[in-house]
């Protein structure tokens, strides 16, 4: 499969499209690990909520549907600052892992591999930039300079009048530009 990808379902209509296997818990601790960034909430749950998931095989081998426990998920989150931040689950009969993230307007997966995954190109603002697999990392990661880098939230604390209430946080969310 190469080409453009299609983006039709919301991953949180699980009575009507989503499929056990993207709702499974294995799909759920890899979710958990992209809503986190350095030890903080990145994504609010209503981007989750507005992500859309798309089905495909980034291994080696050729893409069949019936084969849910090798179907990779790609989540695109919510558009931001011109792009997408799109999100990877890697499945396999070894299990599920958090594949890392790409950014960019759209996303095409190429017909190259390395490291045993296919490559992964996306476009944003006329540029386009390639993510490749890395043993190493565990994850994509883009080859060459990055058109975007996940930003890490601000944490603020307001002092308290009293000593038995705990301080709010305020998290803001910094996109660089």
């Amino acid at each position: 499969m190469t080409g453009p990808l299609a983006f039709n379902n919301s991953y949180l209509s699980f009575t009507s499209n989503a499929q056990p296997f993207q709702r499974a818990d294995d799909v759920g601790y890899a979710i958990t690990e992209f809503m986190w960034f350095k030890g903080r909430p990145y994504y609010p749950v209503g981007a989750l909520a507005d992500a859309k998931i798309a089905c495909v095989r980034l291994s080696a081998g050729d893409f069949d549907e019936t084969d849910e426990d090798n179907l990779d998920l790609i989540f695109r989150m919510r558009e931001a600052d011109g792009g997408h931040f799109f999100e990877v689950v890697l499945r396999s009969n070894q299990g599920t892992a958090y594949g890392g993230w790409v950014w960019g307007r759209e996303i095409e997966i190429l017909n190259e591999f390395v490291n045993g995954y296919r490559v992964l190109a996306t476009t944003c603002a006329g540029s386009r930039s390639r993510f490749e697999y890395c043993q190493d990392l565990r994850r994509y990661k883009c080859i060459g300079p990055a058109p975007m880098e996940k930003a890490s939230f601000t944490v603020a604390h307001e002092k308290t009048a009293h000593p038995n209430i705990l301080p709010a946080r305020i998290y803001k969310h910094q996109l660089p530009r």
